[in-house]
C-alpha cells in the first residue's frame, strides 16, 4: 500500500489520485486511514482580483453569502456540521481564491458532500434581498473591526494606494470598500454566482479516512450537474510604483510603524523562492541582519517582521518595524537603506531553507494542512504534488541568486514607504 506521504530525495509527495467529473469539477483525493476522519476543501478559482472597479469586496461579501438557507439544513450549516462531530469548519477569500472546509468524522462524509452540493448547485433558488441585506451590514462591520478601529490597520490601504494603480483590482483590500458593498445588488450576486461558481471552477479535495465508494458518493452529489466551463480570469499588469512616503497618524497605535513595500514575482516565478528565503533571514531572532542591528545592537525597535505575498497577478516583499518610543525615525531609514540593499551569506542562507522546510513537514501533520497544499499546488502549478517542487527551488536559491533578485524587484526607486505615528489619547474618538 503506498504511504500517504512519501519521500523522493528527501523531498515530501502527497499521495493523490486525481478525476475530473462530467460536469468540469476537478477532484484530488488524498487517502491517509491512520485516523477515522475525513477534510473536505473546495477552492473557487474567484478573488478580490476577479472583481470590478466599482465592486470591491464583492467576493468576500459572496463567501458570507454563499450558504444554504437553515430551512434546509435543519440549522445554520456550521450548527449542523458541529453536531455531526466536525472539528473544524470555516471559509476565507484571499485575492486568488474562495475556500470552504470541513473536518468530519469519516462516516459524516456523505453530509459534508451535501452541503458543498447544496451550496455549489442550489444557492440561487433560496437567496433572497433580506440575506443581502443582513450580509452586507455584517461585512461592513468586519471591516470597521478588523481595519478602521485597529493600530496600523490605516497602513493597509495607503500601501494599495501607493503599490497599485487606480482600477487595479490588488489597490484595495480583500474587504473592499464600504460603498461597493453596500452598492451589491441582488442582480450582481446572482450573476457572480453564475460566473464563477460553476463546478469547472472548482477544485475539490478530499483528504483522510476516504471510503471505497468514494466515486459513487461523488457521482450521487455532483453527477447531476451540467457540464460548465471555466471562466476566463482578468490579469491586469500593475507598473512598478513612483518612490513613495507618506505619514500616517493612527488613534489606535502604541508604537511608531515604518513599513516599507516593494512588488514582486508571481507566485512559484522566479525570484518567488530567493525573497522567501531573504525575508525570513532578515527577521531570524538572534541571527537576522535587521532583527539585529534593530531590535539588539542599535535598540531602536520593539520588533522587526519581513514577509513576501506571492499570488497569480504579481506580488509583494514587506518589511515593518514597530519602533521603540522615542526611536528616530532618521536612524531607521538610514539601516534599512543600507540592509536591504544586502544579499545574506551561505550560514543565513542555509537557516532560512531549514526553517522554511521545518515549517512544511509539521504542517504534514494535519489532513487540513495536506488539503491546503494540494488546493495550493492545483491552483498555481495545476498540480497537486507541487509541494516538493516548491521545496526543491528553496533548496536550489544560492546567495547570487539572492542577490539577483535584490537587484530586480527591491531597488529604492520603486519603494513604497508608510510611516505610522501614534496619535495622542485626546484625538480618539
Amino acid at each position: 500500500m503506498t504511504e500517504p506521504v512519501h519521500f523522493a530525495g528527501e523531498l515530501p509527495h502527497l499521495t493523490t489520485r486525481r478525476r475530473t467529473l462530467p460536469c468540469g469539477l476537478d477532484v484530488v483525493v488524498h487517502a491517509d486511514h491512520a485516523v477515522p476522519q475525513v477534510a473536505v476543501s473546495v477552492w473557487y478559482k474567484v478573488g478580490s482580483s476577479d472583481e470590478r472597479p466599482d465592486r470591491t469586496g464583492f467576493a468576500h461579501l459572496f463567501e458570507h453569502l454563499f450558504k444554504s438557507p437553515a430551512s434546509r439544513l435543519g440549522g445554520h450549516h456550521y450548527e449542523v456540521l458541529k453536531r455531526a462531530g466536525a472539528s473544524e469548519a470555516n471559509a476565507s477569500t484571499s485575492a486568488d481564491r474562495t475556500a470552504y472546509h470541513e473536518l468530519v468524522p469519516s462516516h459524516q462524509l456523505p453530509l459534508a458532500l451535501w452541503i458543498e452540493s447544496d451550496r455549489m448547485g442550489y444557492f440561487a433558488p433560496a437567496f433572497d434581498n433580506d440575506r443581502l441585506v443582513a450580509q452586507q451590514a455584517v461585512v461592513r462591520a468586519e471591516r470597521r473591526q478588523r481595519y478602521e478601529n485597529v493600530p496600523y490597520g490605516a497602513e493597509h490601504f495607503a500601501l494599495g494606494r501607493a503599490l497599485y494603480p487606480e482600477e487595479h483590482p490588488l489597490r484595495h483590500t480583500t474587504i473592499g470598500r464600504h460603498e461597493d458593498i453596500q452598492a451589491a445588488t441582488f442582480d450582481d450576486v446572482l450573476a457572480f454566482y453564475r460566473t464563477w461558481y460553476v463546478p469547472a471552477n472548482a477544485t475539490l479535495v478530499l483528504a483522510g479516512d476516504v471510503p471505497d465508494d468514494l466515486d459513487a458518493q461523488l457521482d450521487r452529489y455532483f453527477g447531476s450537474f451540467p457540464r460548465s466551463a471555466r471562466p476566463t480570469r482578468p490579469t491586469p499588469i500593475a507598473p512598478p510604483p513612483a518612490p513613495h512616503r507618506e505619514e500616517l497618524a493612527d488613534p489606535f497605535a502604541a508604537l511608531g510603524r515604518i513599513h516599507r513595500a516593494w512588488l514582486g514575482p508571481t507566485a512559484l516565478a522566479d525570484g518567488d523562492a530567493e525573497l522567501d528565503l531573504l525575508t525570513t533571514a532578515w527577521c531570524a531572532v538572534g541571527t537576522g541582519a535587521l532583527w539585529r542591528r534593530l531590535v539588539y545592537e542599535t535598540q531602536l525597535a520593539q520588533r522587526v517582521s519581513a514577509w513576501t505575498i506571492n499570488g497569480r497577478l504579481g506580488g509583494e516583499t514587506h518589511v515593518a518595524v514597530d519602533l521603540r518610543t522615542g526611536a528616530d525615525p532618521a536612524k531607521v531609514r538610514a539601516i534599512l537603506d543600507e540592509e536591504c540593499t544586502k544579499g545574506i551569506d551561505a550560514r543565513a542562507l542555509e537557516r532560512a531553507v531549514t526553517r522554511r522546510e521545518a515549517g512544511t513537514i509539521w504542517s504534514l501533520g494535519t489532513l487540513l494542512s495536506r488539503t491546503r497544499m494540494l488546493q495550493r499546488g492545483v491552483l498555481y502549478a495545476e498540480d497537486p504534488d507541487a509541494l516538493a517542487g516548491e521545496l526543491a527551488r528553496h533548496r536550489a536559491v544560492t546567495p547570487d541568486a539572492v542577490d539577483a533578485a535584490i537587484t530586480r524587484w527591491l531597488g529604492p526607486a520603486h519603494c513604497v514607504e508608510v510611516t505610522t505615528v501614534p496619535a495622542s489619547a485626546a484625538s480618539r474618538p
